[in-house]
């Protein structure tokens, strides 16, 4: 799940996004990235509770929402 997660992230963010990347130490993370994180992640069949969208600030919530 971790490498699904990361995969898409990266995908997003750019190749240098890990496990301590949040919105505050990465500049181009708002809140449209997060929007297209959540949706490369349904594609990935990784599922975030819709109502928790507005909830993620980094990688860790992330990880949490979808192992949660």
């Amino acid at each position: 799940m971790q490498d699904k997660i990361l995969t898409v992230v990266r995908s997003i963010l750019g190749e240098g996004a890990n496990l301590d990347t949040s919105m505050a130490n990465t500049p181009a993370w708002d809140s449209l990235k997060t929007l297209q994180i959540v949706m490369g992640l349904d594609e990935a069949d990784v599922s975030i509770p819709f109502e928790r969208i507005a909830e993620i600030k980094s990688v860790a919530d992330i990880l949490a929402m979808a192992e949660g």
